[in-house]
């Protein structure tokens, strides 16, 4: 396994024992019942999760060196990177246009609230495949 991997493999189990902890601990702070059981079921379970799928992960390349080189390979094989990105703009324009969605079945149904948390995500949704568009026509 490469070092980048090991270096992500390490991260994500940091990661998923800071949140478990970290939800355990304010769950445990907060006084108001109901949301301290909130808070401390959605932050152990999101970082129990992270570090579990780290350790699957980590288990399958051990097991099978030949997914690791497989990976490898692809990663820089032309017509995978071409595939990719065309992967990656299909889910920018999906996701645009369910944020917009979410938007008008906020605007009708008066939840303003979250019509302007939708608004918020969209714009940075935007802005910054805006951002990443004009440094990689600087940079490639």
């Amino acid at each position: 396994m490469e070092k980048s991997n090991n270096k992500l493999f390490v991260f994500l189990v940091a990661l998923g024992i800071a949140l478990a902890a970290a939800g355990f601990i304010v769950g445990s702070l907060t006084e108001d019942e109901e949301l301290s059981g909130r808070l401390a079921g959605f932050g152990s379970g999101f970082g129990i999760s992270i570090l579990a799928a780290a350790i699957v992960n980590f288990v399958k390349l051990k097991r099978n060196p030949n997914i690791a080189k497989e990976q490898e390979i692809n990663a820089k094989d032309e017509r995978q990177i071409k595939i990719s990105e065309k992967s990656a703009l299909s889910a920018f324009f999906i996701t645009m246009f369910s944020l917009l969605a979410a938007i008008f079945v906020y605007i009708f149904l008066g939840f303003y609230i979250p019509l302007w948390i939708t608004i918020g995500l969209l714009l940075i949704h935007v802005i910054s495949f805006k951002i990443f568009l004009h440094h990689n026509r600087k940079t490639l």
